[in-house]
């Protein structure tokens, strides 16, 4: 047994797993034991110091704690565990909390070391990279526990989960897979040994197989035509730079986090304009990597250029990241891969891929996870508007035709569009669903279906029909001095994502309050840079002795209906601006995470 790191005096409290807040008032005094065994992975224990009692027992990884100005973040088991339960161990100042997290770091690095010299995959087999079996099995969703998030060190946020900036990331570009999916990597892995051709099949093969890049063997040629042609034109820019949510988000995530970037080598995936580039120099960053695929490269070469000061250190580079080649690998990585639904455009995967590819071992991401939230809506208006669009082809005599054969096949077709729009918080009516998504650990492939079960729970007003599920997103920047959220929840400034809606055609009657309803929303990519979208949604009979009530649908986020354009939209939106009032980003993720005002839940 090696030496037994110890600290005291840490308060430790419990997170609130749908409300992300931490029950600070309830901590109490605790000792945080690491200690390892021969070469085997380092341990966490955290006992009550009154009663000696073991609250968390871990096995320690780069996915297993995470950090937050004085506080610290553990997920007890193991991450991803069944029955797992987020704490929040805070330190008594920032001093105590740097040497905790030293000794994190270097019990990992400890770790890695053994797990490289132990084999558990040669550099062969990783394509010439062991970085992964540093790693080994232990934590590698770690951040899927953490689903919910976790409340600040002053308990008025969201939680931030943290990656130690020297932790093991997952694998560079040819790293092994788990085991159970390594040899199906393999045989589809493509000319450039990376280990991701496997999953060029697994989105229906449209793509060019005979392509030298991943991207386009997976992609949809005339898809990445149109994506690039439309970044590549200024107006569709500006109307990225105007929504100031987002832009100011970015800003005080990278500009605040000055000691993430002073001196470092970073690489701005998807630039466009090159904005966060630029944001990466103003921070202090020595070598910034400015990519992007489309024509806008070269307005972002002028823009630097117009900005000698910055742009003296920064590299324009006209390309894919898939088909990249760098004379170093790179400290941070940024980027704005989101789209709506937070994974709409695929460009996530393009954001791990040079994860894999170019970040080092420990580096850091801007942003560093992401997070999908759905909650039960009621909106009689909303229903009966996309009802409505099918009424044309109830014509029986349109120019002398019948065209009222298709009037079935319309309404499916007008259900079947996710609606983007902004609304008002009152029209959810049931808890949220979390899905999330750590981009330091996530893979390729389970970006290419991603499953939320949903267990939602109305309020206390009944009846009340249910038409749908409403979807937003948030993702959360790491940074070492000033931990940032950006969301798109509905009751907050609005961005250019706004919200999302599945509009079910058979709607589900609630007729008592603190119903449950369960069900499933499923995605799964598709090589038109999208995903299709499947929910079931049930609830109990409507009577003693029928069965349950269950609606399902089908929906192409590729082709929304873009609701905020229509005059429903523009009410809605002044509305929801209404509602969030003053409200800046910084407040974001807290009142996501918290149902707004009303704390336990949106909409009532």
């Amino acid at each position: 047994m090696s030496p037994a790191h110890s600290f005291e005096d840490l308060r430790v409290a419990s997170v609130h797993a749908e409300a992300g807040s931490v029950a600070w008032e309830s901590a109490f005094k605790a000792r945080l034991v690491i200690s390892r065994a021969g070469d085997s992975a380092p341990v966490i224990n955290v006992e009550n110091q009154a009663t000696g009692s073991s609250l968390i027992q871990c096995i320690l990884s780069g996915r297993t704690a995470w950090r937050a100005a004085a506080a610290l973040f553990f997920v007890s088991p193991l991450p991803g565990g069944a029955g797992g339960t987020l704490y929040a161990v805070q330190c008594a100042n920032k001093s105590v909390a740097d040497q905790l997290q030293a000794a994190l770091d270097a019990a990992v690095a400890g770790s890695g070391k053994a797990a490289a010299n132990g084999g558990a995959a040669s550099p062969s087999a990783a394509g010439g990279h062991a970085e992964r079996s540093a790693q080994g099995g232990v934590g590698s969703n770690g951040g899927a526990a953490a689903a919910a998030g976790a409340g600040s060190a002053n308990g008025a946020g969201p939680g931030p989960p943290w990656n130690p900036p020297r932790s093991p990331l997952p694998p560079p570009a040819g790293a092994a897979e788990e085991a159970g999916a390594s040899a199906q990597r393999q045989r589809g892995a493509d000319a450039t040994g990376n280990g991701n051709g496997g999953d060029d099949e697994a989105v229906g093969g449209a793509g060019d197989p005979s392509a030298s890049n991943h991207f386009d063997r997976k992609i949809c040629r005339a898809s990445s035509d149109m994506y690039f042609h439309y970044y590549g034109m200024l107006q569709h820019q500006q109307n990225m730079l105007q929504d100031y949510t987002r832009t100011g988000t970015y800003y005080q995530a990278i500009v605040g986090n000055p000691d993430d970037f002073r001196g470092r080598t970073v690489m701005d995936v998807g630039a466009g304009s090159g904005i966060l580039s630029l944001f990466a120099a103003q921070a202090g960053a020595a070598r910034v990597y400015a990519v992007e695929a489309s024509g806008m490269a070269a307005f972002a070469r002028r823009l630097a250029d117009a900005n000698p000061a910055l742009g003296s250190r920064i590299t324009i580079i006209n390309s894919k990241v898939e088909e990249v080649s760098l004379p170093e690998r790179v400290d941070v990585l940024v980027s704005e891969p989101m789209g709506t639904l937070l994974v709409n455009e695929r460009m996530l995967e393009s954001y791990i891929f040079a994860r894999d590819a170019f970040l080092k071992p420990g580096g850091k991401m801007f942003p560093q996870l992401g997070r999908i939230h759905a909650a039960a809506f009621s909106d009689e208006v909303l229903h009966a508007e996309v009802a409505a669009k099918s009424a044309f082809w109830m014509q029986p005599a349109f120019y002398g035709v019948d065209v009222t054969a298709l009037h079935g096949a319309a309404t499916e077709g007008y259900f079947g569009q996710v609606v983007v729009d902004a609304f008002e918080p009152s029209v959810l009516v049931s808890s949220c669903a979390s899905r999330l998504l750590d981009f330091g650990s996530v893979t390729e492939r389970e970006l290419l279906d991603i499953d939320l079960p949903l267990q939602l729970v109305t309020g206390p007003v009944a009846p009340l029909t249910v038409h749908g599920l409403a979807c937003w997103f948030d993702v959360f920047f790491a940074g070492a001095q000033l931990p940032v959220w950006l969301t798109t929840a509905p009751g907050m400034p609005t961005t250019h994502w706004f919200q999302l809606r599945c509009v079910l055609q058979t709607p589900l009657l609630v007729a008592a309050p603190n119903t449950r309803i369960t069900g499933r929303l499923h995605l799964v990519a598709h090589a038109r840079q999208s995903y299709d979208i499947f929910l079931t949604l049930t609830a109990p009979p409507l009577a003693p002795g029928q069965p349950p009530q269950t609606s399902t649908g089908k929906f192409d986020l590729k082709e929304p209906y873009y609701r905020q354009l229509t005059p429903y939209g523009a009410a809605a939106a002044a509305a929801a601006a209404g509602f969030a009032g003053t409200a800046v980003a910084g407040d974001a993720g807290a009142a996501a995470a918290t149902g707004g005002a009303g704390g336990a839940g949106w909409g009532w």
